[in-house]
């Protein structure tokens, strides 16, 4: 049985590759490592790591948005909890789409 410190440690972790895989244009990596990161935070809920994945998530730009957005798309138990991020206008619009249709009924 996974302990709920444990869960947010390994999506801490995920979230680690996704922004090392976002840094080094390695598109297949960071597709992968999100996908992980959004089922284990989608089935975990844990705030420690979300106050960790928010701020990046701001930040993610240009191709890397593009992945995370697609991701975040296919895990909207994970997107909704970042359902905050669609109004903040410095993050990436696909971004910004991608976690306000997470909401949508």
């Amino acid at each position: 049985m996974v302990q709920f410190g444990d869960a947010a440690a390994v999506v801490i972790w995920l979230q680690g590759i996704c922004a090392y895989a976002a840094g080094h244009r390695d598109w297949d990596l960071l597709e992968e490592a999100a996908h992980t990161m959004c089922i284990w935070d989608g089935a975990w809920d844990q705030w420690s790591a979300q106050d960790k994945i928010t701020p990046w998530l701001r930040t993610v730009k240009s191709e890397a948005a593009s992945v995370m957005a697609s991701v975040l798309r296919d895990h909207p138990e994970s997107a909704q909890h970042f359902s905050h991020v669609a109004d903040d206008r410095t993050a990436d619009p696909r971004i910004r789409q991608a976690v306000r249709t997470s909401t949508a009924p």
